[in-house]
């Protein structure tokens, strides 16, 4: 699934390069990017009677960017995951959703959380926008 979430952010129009999106793990380059599985969860929401599963897919998106004391530059940084996040919203409500394999039925796609400083140097720091896929994986 992860694979998928990828493809999928990489269409966002607020991302620099597609070459810059890795998976569970950033490079250490400002404006690069990270998908990253969530740790902890159950992905498994409710099985229906008809043998469907609801599931669910939550995943990190991180971004190291420049970082400093400059209002600007930091305001730009929470601009870029306002975009991010209105991005997101936005497809979900015209069910634009990734492209995944055949019986799985997607639901929703959203931000469940802002995005926020998960980690910093002197210079740069990673921010991070906690996100959720839902999904019906058909019985076959």
């Amino acid at each position: 699934m992860i694979d998928k979430i990828r493809n999928y952010i990489s269409k966002c129009p607020y991302l620099n390069d597609f070459n810059n999106i890795n998976i569970n793990y950033l490079i250490d380059k400002v404006k690069s990017y990270s998908i990253n599985e969530a740790a902890g969860y159950n992905p498994h929401i409710n099985t229906y009677i008809n043998g469907d599963k609801e599931m669910q897919f939550k995943f990190s998106f991180d971004a190291k960017f420049h970082w400093n004391k400059e209002i600007a530059n930091n305001l730009d940084n929470s601009l870029f995951f306002e975009n991010f996040r209105n991005w997101l919203e936005r497809n979900d409500e015209e069910g634009i959703y990734p492209i995944v394999s055949n019986g799985i039925v997607p639901l929703s796609i959203s931000a469940i959380t802002d995005g926020y400083i998960f980690a910093t140097n002197s210079d740069e720091a990673i921010y991070r926008i906690d996100c959720v896929f839902n999904y019906i994986k058909e019985k076959r």
